[in-house]
């Protein structure tokens, strides 16, 4: 443009900046060259002049940041364009719990439990919580006993709404109805129009899924959220989805939820009668988990792109992620993982393994898995291929935390800081592992342990594996064991354990039970000295120190390499010697040394297979062995067997048991359906010790 001045910027859009730039183009004038800007009222129009320009700038860049699903932060704009992806944002989640509930003294050939049938739930943290059934069973009573029993009863968290709205093309022309509560679950909602206040008739409209399949006379409904948060229900326009008719009376009926507060209820009692009859027993069969709130900004831009491309079928493994991740079943899940079944070992052709994480448990019950796989993976997956759903398997990490801080940088005890660094350890395993294909390192744990204060000056810490199961207590059972990592052998008090006691039938004396029974590794006998790894290598030798192999075997020789400055750099075994299950390195100064010490190494044994075996202190305390070969152990895969074991009773209130093991490496990673996790349940898991700096 003619007269267009080059001292003009419109690329900076710092305040003070703009105000610079407005000034040079001012001075670049030949009016007003020489004017003390800085003196005058014309500086006030300047600040004017840069705020309003920088306030522009921003507002025009936050708007086309919302133009954006990758780029935008208001949910509104998120919500808004999900929509042109066909993606509509999860609702609030119900957490449900399984119950069983008998009705006596019923003289009825059946009955029905109705939908919405209510309970309360037991207290958690003093606050009792309204659950319902989430849909209505009906069962044959035992005429011979008068019981009607309804098995797998799912209940929901949350009360029950119900709304009716008239059909009136004047006052609401797009058929829009719209849910006011925010904490509604979806999955619960219930749609039925009825022909008019003069016509009882109604119809159930259900959700519009394929689009392919629906016509002018297909009776569904739509659901959407609002930019304001609340869910909407709309209906078709007579192409794709019938259309409503003036007078038609929509009726809605849904739970309302308070999210996961009732996680871990496990105890419910009916609050109304059952068809008239009040003799009732409810039994609780799984605890409330599973719930959750409405769907995250950052998870609705995750999902969205991942729903629009899988385009309602299953074909590659993130379809499948998506679809059960999406789920309208009213299930919320932390993690899902699947792999084909080429990659299965063994190879399994034709189907595809799921494994699926549950939130607020460990496992889906027998009929979660069914509902999502006839519900969820069957309708849009393909017709060769068979899903199998697979259990999650847990390996817990069993961590001893040992550091040292500085009292004069903090005020807290040594006790505050071991339950900060507990703390502070349980969410570094929440935000990095207990999910599928995770990695534990040690680089991680310990950033954790010292961010948690600038008063803790060092750090280390001892990892073991756990393993836990519930044992049966009534047939002999065989348990595989896959910790999928190399394992330590041949450390007594560090190697493979178990926990907590148990007892024994004797095999002599059926009528005897021998109580305090653990496992310990036995290796084999043939085992040889392979290394000896230095612990401590001393300090001030003059010459190599003498290298003594004690243990139960013959033959092990060894000699150690002393660095110019005086310490152990290695030691070389000489001959691995045989029959060693156990074996101690004694280092001892050479003829002539009178200065080195503190030198200190351990005896690795050889051989990848080794032997579990049980035993128990008797009244003198001395180890009994009561079976000398109850598993197998594959030190360099990381698995474990129990053959046909069969304890008599576990000294846990649950009854569960645990295998414990140590790792040969501090790397340890999960795939498939494996995960890593720390039980948060366990007061043990997490040992830290505290020494102050003196």
């Amino acid at each position: 443009m003619a007269g267009a001045n080059s001292n003009i910027q419109v690329t900076d859009l710092d305040f003070n900046n703009i105000k610079t730039n407005l000034k040079t183009f001012l001075q670049s004038q030949n009016i007003l060259q020489d004017y003390n800007y800085e003196g005058s009222a014309l500086n006030v129009l300047l600040d004017i002049l840069a705020y309003n320009t920088q306030y522009n700038a921003y507002y025009t860049n936050m708007v086309a940041n919302e133009m954006f699903l990758d780029t935008a932060l208001l949910r509104s704009s998120v919500v808004s364009q999900s929509k042109i992806l066909n993606y509509t944002p999860r609702s609030a989640i119900a957490p449900s719990a399984t119950i069983k509930l008998q009705v006596g003294n019923v003289n009825t050939a059946s009955l029905t439990l109705p939908k919405f049938t209510p309970f309360i739930s037991e207290a958690i943290d003093g606050v009792t919580y309204s659950f319902v059934t989430s849909g209505a069973k009906t069962v044959n009573t035992n005429l011979t006993t008068n019981v009607a029993l309804f098995e797998d009863v799912e209940i929901k968290q949350g009360l029950t709404s119900t709304l009716s709205y008239t059909v009136d093309d004047t006052a609401n022309p797009k058929y829009i109805f719209e849910i006011p509560e925010t904490t509604v679950d979806s999955s619960t909602l219930t749609v039925t129009v009825q022909v008019s206040s003069a016509n009882n008739y109604s119809a159930t409209y259900t959700p519009a899924t394929n689009f392919l399949t629906l016509d002018g006379a297909s009776e569904v409904y739509f659901l959407q959220e609002s930019l304001s948060g609340t869910y909407q229900v709309y209906f078709g326009d007579g192409i794709l989805g019938k259309k409503l008719s003036n007078g038609n009376i929509v009726n809605l009926s849904y739970i309302v939820t308070q999210g996961t507060a009732s996680a871990g209820a496990n105890s419910f009692v009916i609050m109304s009668t059952v068809g008239g009859f009040s003799n009732t027993t409810t039994t609780s069969i799984t605890a409330a988990s599973q719930g959750g709130g409405k769907e995250s900004i950052d998870s609705i831009k995750f999902q969205a792109p991942k729903s629009f491309a899988a385009q309602g079928r299953a074909v590659s493994k993130n379809d499948y992620i998506t679809a059960i991740q999406q789920n309208d079943l009213g299930y919320s899940f932390d993690a899902v993982s699947v792999w084909g079944g080429e990659e299965n070992i063994p190879p399994v052709y034709g189907q595809v393994f799921v494994s699926i994480k549950p939130a607020g448990s460990f496992s889906l019950t027998a009929t979660q898995k069914q509902r999502i796989i006839a519900d969820v993976i069957n309708p849009i997956s393909v017709v060769t291929v068979t899903p199998t759903i697979v259990d999650p398997d847990y390996t817990y990490l069993k961590l001893v935390v040992n550091l040292i801080y500085d009292q004069t940088k903090t005020s807290q005890t040594s006790t505050q800081i071991a339950e900060g660094v507990k703390t502070a350890i349980q969410n570094f395993g929440n935000n990095t592992l207990n999910t599928f294909n995770s990695t534990f390192n040690s680089y991680d744990l310990l950033t954790a342990v010292q961010n948690y204060s600038p008063a803790i000056i060092s750090s280390e810490y001892k990892l073991q594996l756990q393993k836990k199961f519930f044992p049966n207590l009534t047939n002999p059972t065989t348990y595989n064991l896959y910790f999928d990592t190399p394992l330590q052998t041949n450390r007594y008090t560090t190697g493979i354990s178990s926990y907590p006691a148990m007892s024994f039938r004797d095999t002599i004396n059926l009528a005897t039970i021998i109580e305090g029974v653990y496992i310990e590794e036995v290796p084999s006998s043939t085992n040889s000295v392979e290394t000896i790894s230095v612990i401590n290598p001393g300090f001030s030798y003059t010459t190599a120190p003498i290298v003594t192999i004690l243990g139960d075997g013959t033959g092990a020789t060894a000699h150690a390499v002393v660095s110019g400055t005086g310490y152990i750099t290695s030691i070389v075994v000489d001959d691995g010697g045989n029959g060693y299950t156990s074996a101690l390195v004694v280092i001892t100064t050479a003829d002539g040394d009178t200065s080195g010490q503190n030198g200190a190494a351990i005896a690795n044994l050889s051989g990848r297979y080794g032997t579990l075996r049980t035993y128990y202190n008797n009244t003198s305390q001395v180890k009994t062995i009561i079976n000398s070969n109850i598993g197998i152990i594959d030190y360099q895969n990381g698995s474990i067997t129990l053959n046909s074991f069969a304890p008599y009773d576990v000294a846990d209130p649950l009854g569960q048991f645990s295998v414990i093991v140590t790792p040969s490496s501090s790397i340890i990673s999960s795939s498939y359906n494996k995960i890593i996790t720390i039980d948060p349940f366990d007061s043990q898991a997490i040992t830290v010790n505290v020494t102050a700096k003196t």
